[in-house]
């Protein structure tokens, strides 16, 4: 069996379809607010603060279970027909508004004043059009806004929004005009300095680079270790310095006070793996004392 699917409509046929749809809406939401009505018969509302016992609940149950209803639907029904006294519906309203609107303190004003329904430019209700006026999530979204936020939803799961973005950033118009937003940039080149860091991070703890950290380190401070040794070592022959003024021995021995404590710093690092400085003898290693 082959099925096909029409889209092309005259302007009459779509009229007399529509007003098909409106009446089989109607007749759907009268037979609604009637179960509603023989529920509230079976049980009627209680005072407000009040609950039903368990008894009624089964009552309820076991009418719904008798004429075919679903349990928890028909109470839906009994509800919306409590909070919507008959002289206050409007039967050009379909039930599904009526439901959603019927916690409203103002719904029996709201009820006769429908929104502007954007497509058509008229004022009439939807089930969006109620969603929208109670701040709830639509199905059919009209703005920009609306669309986003659908978007959004969709975009909770990571892995979703990994492949829409993915996917969107191949659009060559759509990623020159995200290119153009600073906090895009921004936002794109402190994750991508981020990634660089922990790859380097991951890199160094690699057996292998941290040997060779390790060497490169050690090679360092010998380094420093071996040029003052060794200039010392070469220098000090030639000198004089038992002949010098005390001014100038105070002089080397305050370099000598900076190169111990130099080291002395050095033994700590060693012992603790704290590289943390105080003040005084940062101050003493740079000669600023």
């Amino acid at each position: 069996m082959t099925s096909t699917l029409a889209t092309d409509y005259t302007s009459q046929d779509w009229k007399d379809l529509v007003a098909e749809g409106k009446r089989a809406t109607g007749s759907e939401g009268s037979a609604q607010f009637k179960l509603g009505d023989l529920g509230l018969t079976l049980v009627p509302l209680p005072p407000k603060g009040k609950r039903l016992p368990m008894k009624a609940y089964k009552l309820l149950a076991n009418f719904a279970e008798e004429v075919g209803q679903d349990a928890e639907r028909f109470e839906q029904y009994r509800l919306c027909a409590g909070a919507w006294p008959k002289a206050k519906r409007n039967k050009d309203v379909c039930w599904t508004v009526h439901y959603l609107l019927s916690h409203h303190p103002d719904r029996f004003m709201m009820i006769n004043h429908p929104p502007l329904h954007r497509r058509t430019g008229t004022n009439r209700w939807t089930v969006d059009g109620a969603r929208r006026v109670l701040g709830q999530k639509i199905h059919v979204p009209e703005s920009i806004e609306e669309q986003l936020r659908q978007i959004e939803d969709l975009l909770d799961d990571e892995q979703v929004a990994v492949q829409v973005v993915e996917r969107a950033m191949r659009r060559e118009p759509v990623l020159r005009q995200v290119a153009k937003k600073p906090h895009v940039r921004e936002s794109f080149n402190r994750a991508q300095t981020e990634e660089i860091r922990e790859a380097h991070e991951t890199t160094r703890k690699r057996p292998e680079v941290r040997r060779l950290d390790e060497q490169s380190e050690v090679l360092r401070v010998l380094g420093l270790c071996h040029a003052f040794a060794h200039g010392i070592g070469r220098t000090l022959p030639g000198l004089h310095l038992a002949e010098l003024s005390e001014d100038a021995q105070d002089s080397i021995r305050e370099g000598l006070q900076r190169v111990s404590a130099a080291v002395e710093w050095t033994e700590h690092v060693l012992r603790t793996g704290s590289t943390d400085m105080d003040e005084a003898l940062a101050r003493l290693i740079e000669g600023e004392t």
